[in-house]
């Protein structure tokens, strides 16, 4: 018997432990982004190391822009992006542009340097963008009202198009 217990039981134990852990993790599955579907739930940092989550702009249409500091186009977008923000800024628009994998010191420089209004946020572990589906920068999520996520366009957005899409949800 105890020569069975012996056998069997470390890989019994190493069975158990994995179950667990698969069942423990399964509970909460992060969400991706789909559209027609509720936004993934996304909690980063700002410039001032205070934390910002989706949730926080419940009632309003959302645009997020994921860029780096590195992407000629992100980086020469984000002034058209904040033109855009100041068109809608007596409706419920939420703007967010969501640095990706880069320093505090860097994006905030960036962030001075190019005199924008929206809140440039941190992705520095690249968590939002994965549960996004970010696979290039610049790219741009849209999200209505009811937190239903409703497009994505990879690279620069013309004004004609930003203004349709926003047109729809607002």
């Amino acid at each position: 018997m105890l020569k069975t217990i012996k056998r069997f039981g470390y890989p019994l134990l190493c069975v158990a432990l994995w179950l667990s852990v698969v069942f423990i993790s399964g509970c909460e599955k992060d969400q991706a982004w789909k559209n027609g579907a509720r936004a993934p739930q996304i909690s980063v940092l700002d410039l001032k190391d205070g934390t910002v989550k989706l949730s926080d702009f419940k009632g309003k249409v959302i645009v997020l822009r994921f860029w780096a500091t590195g992407c000629k186009e992100c980086v020469s977008g984000m002034p058209l992006l904040d033109g855009y923000r100041k068109k809608y800024s007596e409706k419920d628009l939420a703007v967010l542009g969501i640095n990706i994998g880069g320093s505090k010191e860097l994006v905030e420089a960036f962030a001075k340097g190019l005199k924008i209004s929206f809140p440039v946020l941190l992705d520095p572990a690249m968590m939002a963008s994965k549960k996004y589906l970010i696979r290039s920068v610049p790219t741009t999520c849209f999200i209505d009202r009811n937190g239903i996520a409703k497009q994505v366009i990879a690279g620069e957005i013309p004004q004609q198009v930003f203004d349709g899409i926003v047109g729809k949800l607002l």
